[in-house]
């Protein structure tokens, strides 16, 4: 059993926005877990239980502590009594002695955010460190589960999904998966980024999608207009569900209090056909990579090794994919 890790640290800010992240093996028992944080002098600052659990991602139990941390303080993850480690960001910090678990220890830099208030610290789980803008508790594109998705033998359920299925593409051919994984969590108020975007029957015109589709906010669509070429070099574009919210009735639904979201990866990104609609498959970047554990971190380098060698070994996305402010552009052509 892999030993639990600070996955995420938020700490320059104010303190309010200020938050620790714990990523432990899914079903453990979080009973002897404790997260202390250390003042720059040393002293003892909080001493925290592991409370609220916030979602399974990638076969670990993610809990956030919401809690100040001070950017030249320091952070001890605790088990039965030994200390795990003791990390700092900005500065080195000694805790005075008889304070806390880590009391005599020196923690160790694992990186800074710099002057970035809206930056946080995240561990994939290799026990390296990058920074990762804006804070996120690294939920992955995905689909929400009963989502259908068109096959070579139909439409199959995504969750029902499996390496070695064909599924349809956009340029009418099939693509192999390669890789399929999964993504549970409640979202509560912490999480209510990662709301799930409801996307009604037929808000994309001629019928689609055929029911309603519902995906993570970070899921992109496909939307073709003749004038996205003029604008974008390109006549059919990728637009994330959240840049979405509000037009054609597409909204967070804040009705679901717990998802399960799923992804599927093949050799190169695809749009692909869910509920009659054009969108993307998995794409792993930096970013998702983030959200995933140790294990699977493995398992998709074993699939894909250009990922070991390059951020972008995987390859571009299939489309030109629009920022928020070029998204409003496009619904407008659409519209």
């Amino acid at each position: 059993m892999a030993a639990p890790y600070l996955s995420e640290i938020k700490y320059r800010g104010n303190a309010s926005s200020d938050f620790i992240e714990v990523a432990v093996d899914a079903g453990a028992s979080v009973a002897g877990i404790l997260v202390q944080v250390y003042h720059p002098n040393g002293g003892l600052r909080s001493t925290n239980t592991l409370l609220n659990l916030v979602g399974t991602i990638s076969g670990k139990d993610v809990y956030v502590i919401s809690t100040g941390v001070h950017k030249n303080g320091a952070i001890a993850l605790i088990e039965n009594g030994t200390v795990l480690s003791f990390v700092s960001f900005d500065s080195v910090v000694t805790a005075n002695a008889g304070t806390g678990a880590a009391a005599g220890m020196t923690s160790t830099q694992i990186g800074s955010t710099g002057n970035n208030q809206n930056a946080s610290l995240v561990d994939n789980g290799s026990g390296s460190y990058s920074v990762q803008t804006p804070p996120d508790s690294g939920v992955i594109p995905c689909f929400l589960s009963g989502t259908r998705i068109a096959t070579r033998t139909g439409q199959v359920l995504v969750e029902d999904l499996a390496i070695g299925d064909e599924v349809n593409c956009s340029n009418g051919q099939f693509a192999r998966l390669r890789w399929v994984g999964s993504v549970n969590m409640a979202i509560t108020s912490r999480m209510s980024k990662h709301a799930p975007i409801r996307i009604p029957r037929g808000a994309m015109g001629q019928g689609l999608p055929k029911r309603d589709l519902i995906v993570s906010p970070n899921h992109r669509i496909l939307m073709s207009s003749p004038e996205n070429e003029l604008y974008f070099s390109e006549p059919e574009v990728l637009i994330a569900a959240k840049h979405l919210v509000g037009w054609q009735g597409i909204h967070v639904d804040t009705s679901i209090r717990r998802v399960t979201y799923h992804h599927l990866l093949f050799d190169q990104h695809q749009i692909i056909v869910s509920e009659g609609l054009l969108t993307e498959s998995f794409h792993p970047g930096d970013a998702a990579l983030n959200g995933m554990d140790e294990d699977t971190i493995w398992e998709l380098l074993t699939l894909f090794p250009d990922l070991a060698r390059e951020v972008n070994g995987y390859g571009g996305t299939a489309r030109p994919c629009l920022k928020s402010y070029e998204s409003e552009l496009a619904t407008r052509f659409a519209g």
